[in-house]
């Protein structure tokens, strides 16, 4: 499924509002609990970091489509965003006929 140029620009915002909302709550916990600015910045910035990635993630995860050998026991895996349908079957037939087959 692929989305539209505004709901791809809805959905950034809406993860930045989030993040960021979670970044504040954190500092306003750490501000509470008496913690200095000079610790509070990096631990704002990296929960802020972490949080655009994992929501980007789940963001990737979704718009996504993943296509895996169909033998037994191979791991090999191809995942593709943003192909028209004819470009998505040609992946999906490369996952199926690549010519090593890896077992777990």
């Amino acid at each position: 499924m692929e989305p539209s140029p505004r709901l791809r620009r809805t959905l950034s915002a809406a993860f930045i509002v989030v993040a960021l909302s979670v970044a504040t709550l954190i500092g306003g916990h750490l501000h509470s609990y008496g913690v200095p600015f000079t610790l509070i910045t990096p631990c704002v910035l990296a929960v802020l970091s972490s949080a655009l990635w994992l929501l980007s993630q789940v963001e990737a995860a979704y718009f996504s489509a993943v296509h895996r050998c169909t033998v037994k026991g191979c791991t090999f895996q191809v995942r593709v965003q943003h192909v028209d349908a004819a470009e998505n079957r040609r992946w999906q037939e490369i996952a199926a006929a690549h010519p090593a087959h890896h077992a777990v």
